[in-house]
């Protein structure tokens, strides 16, 4: 069942959010799902999820940090079946996603992935988030320092990416742990 955690919406415990995008990041963005529905890499030498590890690893120093997904695959697939794909470290960090079943899909799939993931941050209100993705579309300047922007091939396995990741990681949660009223950072 898709639903969206209630409690989840209204975070005010020094939450940080990452809004996670799998086609990029976590492997090369060359996704495609099949006639029969089979989600498929057409990527040689690579595999879905190969980076997710490095994910993991650099989230490990800040509990507090929880994920968003912000990943087509919600939409396409179910937000059960996306969140399931991730290890049991990252499936404990999601409360939810962008897209949500009771939604139409043709309006949200015309939305950019600014304004899906702008859409969610004024309904959760999140003391402080970041953003992992490859899609830089439409993204305002004054935002710009939120998106971690990943390589659409390389994603995590970029060192610069993971560095850079990192730094905003640190941060966000410095400054979600530091705030101490529900407006967002």
């Amino acid at each position: 069942m898709d639903t969206i955690c209630d409690a989840c919406l209204s975070l005010r415990e020094s939450t940080m959010l990452l809004y996670l995008d799998f086609d990029g990041p976590l492997h090369p963005d060359a996704v495609y799902i099949t006639a029969s529905g089979r989600i498929e890499l057409r990527a040689p030498g690579h595999r879905l999820f190969e980076s997710a590890y490095l994910l993991s690893e650099l989230l490990e120093p800040h509990p507090s940090v929880r994920i968003v997904l912000s990943t087509s695959w919600v939409c396409m697939k179910s937000f059960s079946f996306a969140r399931r794909q991730l290890s049991a470290s990252l499936q404990n960090r999601v409360i939810g996603a962008t897209f949500h079943s009771r939604e139409d899909r043709l309006s949200f799939g015309r939305m950019t992935r600014w304004q899906q993931i702008a859409r969610d941050v004024a309904r959760r209100r999140p003391h402080a988030w970041i953003a992992l993705d490859d899609d830089d579309l439409e993204w305002p300047d004054e935002q710009r320092h939120r998106l971690v922007k990943a390589d659409e091939w390389l994603g995590l396995q970029d060192a610069n990416c993971r560095t850079r990741l990192a730094e905003a990681i640190a941060s966000a949660a410095s400054a979600a742990a530091a705030w101490g009223s529900d407006a967002p950072v």
